[in-house]
């Protein structure tokens, strides 16, 4: 039997590192997170977890009227009696979890929580990393030394791994709740960048891809404003308003919490890309990014 010991294996991490492609602006949009602690293997989709089905579509729907994302979790206190359910609102920067155990959470109606004024909301930080091979070999191969990184580093912050965020190709993601800051291609180098930053109400600009209740326009907006002010504090607001759009061609006006005032011009750029997006796609596509042409200030 003859083995082709030269077989290439491709990894779309290791593809977009190599081509150094530029990672503002890529945060999946999500404007809330409903996370549902999982003890099992992550499956490739949420839907094929180990929950009541119908319960599952509920907290599905649920969290598309929010604009939101559902991912399981799991941490090494995860077991198979217990189960953490979480709701994070980006927008407020706030959360709140439930307990129960497995068997109830059918029970569990998680809108109520949401609009009830005794719940009670937290807002200390905490990290997301996703290691989901299931859904692409990247997560798993790159996603799993960072989570351990992260989980070694400050017992006194709570980390989990997670299903797919979005940006297999950005392998290893993590992201740094209840803010919805997306991190991409994370090395273990950057963890303690990452942690210590965040706890510092930072931003980590190194591995930065976006906020993820941003929509990929006005990330990349606020990623050229900050970079241009270099100001990576996480309570820094941005306001944007359109004032042009014609094809790939826009101007907008900007406004800031700390009273700036800009006037920005960007150009959608398509990139050709060598390499396939996912380590499953089947075929090449093209990149699309916002460049900056204009800013200034009024």
């Amino acid at each position: 039997m003859e083995h082709n010991i030269n077989k290439e294996v491709f990894f779309c991490s290791t593809a977009s590192r190599y081509f150094k492609e530029q990672l503002s602006g890529t945060a999946a949009n999500s404007e809330v997170f409903i996370l549902l602690e999982h003890c099992n293997p992550f499956p490739e989709k949420v839907m094929e977890a180990h929950f009541d089905k119908e319960w599952l579509r509920s907290i599905q729907r649920l969290a598309k009227s929010y604009k939101g994302k559902v991912l399981l979790i799991r941490n090494n206190k995860t077991n198979f009696k217990d189960c953490k359910i979480s709701f994070v609102d980006c927008n407020a920067c706030r959360y709140f979890t439930i307990e129960t155990a497995i068997e109830n959470t059918p029970s569990v109606q998680l809108a109520d929580y949401i609009a009830d004024p005794r719940t009670a909301w937290q807002t200390d930080p905490f990290f997301v990393i996703c290691t989901n091979g299931k859904k692409d070999k990247c997560c798993a191969k790159f996603g799993f030394p960072v989570y351990k990184f992260f989980e070694s580093f400050n017992a006194d912050v709570n980390v989990w791994e997670c299903s797919h965020v979005g940006g297999d190709r950005f392998a290893a993601n993590a992201v740094a709740m209840p803010f919805g800051i997306y991190y991409g291609h994370v090395a273990v180098e950057d963890v303690g960048h990452i942690m210590v930053r965040t706890l510092l109400r930072k931003i980590y600009k190194n591995k930065f891809r976006g906020l993820s209740r941003r929509s990929f326009y006005e990330q990349a907006i606020e990623c050229h404003l900050r970079e241009h002010l270099q100001n990576y504090d996480i309570d820094f607001e941005i306001h944007t308003h359109l004032l042009y759009h014609e094809g790939d061609t826009y101007k907008v006006d900007v406004t800031t919490s700390n009273n700036g005032h800009y006037i920005m011009e960007l150009l959608k750029e398509r990139i050709s890309y060598p390499h396939r997006l996912t380590c499953k796609s089947q075929k090449q596509e093209d990149l699309s990014k916002f460049k900056l042409t204009r800013l200034e200030a009024i």
